[in-house]
């Protein structure tokens, strides 16, 4: 594509998976874990953070809003899907944002509910005394802090500036926070 220094952020339904190309190579390690045993073979460094667009926000013990690791799935899935799901994933807040178009996703083969999404995330609003307007855009913030976390992982914390690699995002919801990422990081591309 003619870069040569890229950070891929491909986010799915249950994870964000982000891997640093420098120089038309990806990062390799040798410090990774299979099965939670030490592995010295060689492999992509890729790190991984639970926010995908099945993120599920929930309430701590303090009564902090948290976002993921834990999932929605596909079944029932967000609220949106009208599957059964009564909880509030990313999914649901991007839709009430209007970031999803509801009669476009997935190519319009499935439409999704904004009512759904409206009840889920108005039910965790009641429980914050927020509204939903600030509920979506928190849960979409928090994901994408986590989400920044893992770029900075393969990044700064390796002595590479995010700002001078080009963001390219994939997967089911990589492109809807692409732009919200290389804004904060300070990236152009």
């Amino acid at each position: 594509v003619g870069f040569d220094n890229v950070i891929t952020v491909d986010m799915g339904g249950t994870s964000t998976d982000v891997c640093l190309v420098n120089k038309g190579k990806p990062l390799v390690t040798t410090e990774n874990k299979l099965s939670g045993l030490p592995s010295a073979v060689p492999m992509i460094d890729i790190s991984s953070v639970g926010a995908g667009g099945g993120s599920i926000a929930w309430l701590d013990e303090g009564g902090m809003l948290r976002v993921g690791p834990r999932s929605a799935g596909a079944d029932p899935g967000p609220a949106c899907y009208d599957r059964g799901g009564q909880q509030v994933p990313v999914t649901d807040c991007d839709l009430w944002r209007g970031i999803i178009r509801p009669e476009k996703f997935a190519g319009g083969n499935y439409p999704l509910s904004r009512a759904a999404s409206e009840k889920a995330i108005g039910t965790l609003a009641a429980k914050l005394d927020m509204d939903n307007d600030l509920v979506a855009e928190s849960v979409t913030k928090i994901a994408e802090s986590n989400m920044m976390q893992a770029i900075r992982v393969v990044s700064t914390q390796r002595g590479h500036d995010p700002r001078e690699y080009v963001l390219v995002a994939f997967g089911g919801a990589g492109p809807v926070h692409a732009v919200g990422l290389a804004e904060e990081l300070g990236m152009e591309k």
